[in-house]
């Protein structure tokens, strides 16, 4: 669960169910297995992660129905613009990314590198196409390899591939509920996401 504070960065904001503060230790989460095959396939998270962009496109294309100023406008919740809220989802898949090979940067990228959202949707694609590639390569056996990364408060954390896969593409879901939200508040109409119309656009 992502949780935020009055003055945040984007930078502040990753997995904060791991801050700081958190009371709790960091786990070596074990793999559940049925007849020794994980639940998830690579054909499944390939199918995931296609629907995820696929949601992200539709919920951009309402956004681009807003002014400059609608955009921006505080119309509250965890970050209290449509994009801002937009800004976070792209950050959270760009790092979530970057973990998944590996890497652990200090911070998200800053609200300022993206001010537009043409800016935004070129950063997006972008993570976009290699999320893609990279889900495109995964194997079984990748899948069920533990991650380990460092996140932003500077704490060491432990999962299990496809359980952090399958994170990115849930915490996406629940911000682009946010968008839809904010996008109806200000008057302007919003495509249904829903899975099933996914897999029915696929024919």
């Amino acid at each position: 669960m992502v949780r935020t504070a009055p003055n945040e960065t984007l930078g502040e904001v990753a997995h904060r169910d791991e801050s700081a503060s958190s009371p709790r230790r960091p786990v070596m989460h074990t793999l559940e297995e049925k007849g020794g095959i994980v639940s998830r396939s690579p054909e499944d998270i390939s199918k995931l992660f296609a629907y995820n962009q696929w949601a992200n496109a539709r919920t951009l294309s309402a956004a681009s129905a807003l002014t400059p100023e609608e955009l921006t406008r505080n119309v509250g919740g965890s970050f209290p613009s449509v994009h801002g809220t937009l800004a976070h989802i792209y950050a959270a898949e760009w790092i979530w990314l970057e973990r998944w090979q590996g890497r652990s940067p200090r911070a998200l990228p800053a609200l300022a590198e993206v001010p537009d959202l043409e800016t935004l949707q070129d950063k997006w694609r972008k993570v976009g196409r290699e999320q893609t590639s990279y889900v495109e390569r995964v194997t079984s056996a990748r899948l069920v390899e533990v991650v380990t990364y460092i996140n932003v408060a500077g704490k060491t954390w432990s999962y299990p591939l496809h359980e952090l896969l399958v994170h990115g593409v849930n915490h996406s879901t629940y911000h682009r509920g946010q968008v839809v939200t904010m996008v109806r508040q200000l008057g302007k109409p919003v495509e249904a996401t829903d899975y099933l119309l996914f897999l029915d656009s696929r024919g």
